[in-house]
């Protein structure tokens, strides 16, 4: 059976630049928009602003949107919605914590 992770704790593992002097690379599960599933299995935490046009405002809560960079394409960022997000590093995230 997988382990659950809340989602404030995850969050606070995403915020952490570092781990050991290296950058902290993590994997994302998540639902799409059309119900299948999709994985990106090396993330790290963007520093830039989001694709497209107008600045990224960097408050998950209004935005409800996670930016990250995707490592296996190029460190492209990437938005992906928090509350269609999965599975952190293989946990089961717990929306309702």
């Amino acid at each position: 059976m997988k382990r659950t992770i809340s989602r404030r704790a995850v969050f606070a593992e995403i915020q952490q630049d570092t781990r050991g002097g290296e950058p902290h690379v993590f994997s994302l599960k998540y639902r799409k928009k059309d119900g299948t599933t999709g994985l990106k299995a090396r993330l790290r935490k963007s520093t830039k602003n989001t694709p497209g046009t107008g600045r990224y405002r960097g408050n998950v809560k209004l935005n409800h949107v996670l930016l990250v960079e995707d490592l296996d394409n190029n460190n492209q960022p990437q938005n992906l919605l928090i509350d269609l997000l999965v599975e952190y590093n293989g946990q089961i995230i717990d929306h309702t914590v």
